[in-house]
């Protein structure tokens, strides 16, 4: 099997890690600042997921410098969460960021660090840049297949590939049909 943080896949995961972020963009660019901090009954509002793949982008971008990813080290509350221009800020530089990544960076080990129990154990796994910017990417659709019911519930009219997985989509699986 190939190595996916080879040089020639660099474009792909950059491009991958990039495309979510986009679409995060555009779902909050068509919201109105009600609907982003709109709290459903028992869910978190679509700015609280913002925030969260925000900042899981932001662990592993900083991690790629400092060669230790926290996931669990969060800001919540600040901006991104409260304000839908300063989360379109965000995302579009975090975006920008996640362009610069250069390929010889994705194969450049890291420790990623992770609560793992309640009475705050940790665990510290290694992994590459590479391989954490995929799950990155992956994250954020998955909390984009949360955040798409939510804004259609809202009325708010979503592109029907917003959601999904790239290997969903990959696999001609039409978007609403079952994944």
């Amino acid at each position: 099997m190939d190595d996916p943080t080879t040089a020639g896949t660099t474009t792909s995961v950059t491009a991958c890690a990039a495309e979510q972020l986009g679409q995060v963009g555009e779902l909050v660019g068509i919201l109105t600042d009600d609907q982003y901090l709109h709290r459903p009954r028992g869910a978190s509002p679509i700015a609280g997921h913002v925030r969260h793949c925000v900042d899981h982008y932001t662990a592993i971008l900083a991690g790629a410098g400092s060669g230790t990813v926290d996931y669990d080290r969060r800001t919540r509350g600040g901006p991104v969460e409260t304000d839908r221009d300063a989360a379109l800020a965000r995302l579009a530089h975090v975006r920008g960021l996640v362009g610069t990544v250069a390929p010889g960076d994705l194969k450049r080990p890291v420790e990623v660090v992770s609560v793992v129990a309640p009475d705050g154990s940790v665990a510290r796994t290694p992994s590459t840049v590479g391989r954490e910017l995929v799950f990155v990417a992956h994250h954020a659709v998955h909390h984009l297949a949360v955040m798409v019911p939510l804004a259609r519930a809202l009325g708010v009219d979503v592109p029907a590939e917003f959601g999904y997985a790239p290997a969903t989509l990959a696999a001609g699986r039409r978007p609403g049909a079952d994944a």
